[in-house]
């Protein structure tokens, strides 16, 4: 089952070329990124689309998803949350195509975040060019991501329990004090982590790089 990931604006050209492209049937999914407010013209656009699935086959489904454009940490989160949710191991026969055109810029920047830290989870990746008004398939990179289970611990720990210390942390995973503090001091420095002194302790919270890495990691399992 195809599910189509896709910024929507107010023209439907990007994503009519999308689905002509690479083929719609029954079964298959197209979900659209709309900022959360309210705009006729995007509603036009949006039942464009539905009239258009609808007359290939009527199990086509067609989700419109609202987007809180104000968090972009948030976005790219929720964005890694679609991708991974139709994509293998979560669906054994999902192919996930994203397309990198369209839409409110804020959301569209997101969705290329999101889309370059699961590259590996998403089948194809689409692009319309407002140049030559054309679709084409782009290649993202593969940015490598590999976490020891210490360090992978240390990231699910702290995101569960934040604000918390490097001692709590080491009390609660079952390691010891030097091992967390050296494991921590790999992910500060990856950017994953930010580490300050709380009186005689360390305390320790997550970056945005760090709920990326972990949620990534975590998926890619």
């Amino acid at each position: 089952m195809k599910t189509y990931i896709s910024p929507l604006g107010f023209e439907t050209t990007h994503v009519i070329s999308l689905i002509v492209k690479h083929g719609i049937e029954k079964g298959d999914r197209i979900i659209l990124l709309r900022p959360n407010a309210p705009d006729s013209r995007a509603d036009r656009a949006v039942e464009d689309i539905k009239d258009l699935t609808t007359k290939v086959d009527r199990t086509i489904t067609v989700d419109v998803a609202k987007i809180d454009h104000h968090d972009f940490g948030a976005m790219i989160l929720r964005f890694m949350d679609l991708i991974s949710s139709a994509a293998p191991p979560a669906a054994p026969t999902g192919k996930v195509i994203v397309n990198l055109s369209g839409g409110p810029r804020e959301i569209l920047v997101a969705l290329t975040a999101a889309s370059m830290a699961l590259s590996d989870s998403i089948y194809k990746t689409t692009n319309w060019s407002d140049i030559d008004r054309e679709l084409s398939e782009i290649e993202l990179p593969h940015i490598a991501r590999t976490l020891d289970r210490a360090a992978w611990q240390i990231l699910d720990d702290v995101l569960k329990h934040e604000p918390t210390t490097l001692t709590a942390v080491a009390g609660r995973i079952g390691a010891s004090g030097s091992t967390v503090s050296r494991q921590s001091a790999k992910l500060a420095g990856l950017r994953a982590v930010e580490i300050t002194p709380a009186g005689r302790k360390k305390q320790i919270t997550l970056t945005l790089s760090g709920r990326v890495l972990l949620r990534a990691c975590g998926m890619c399992d």
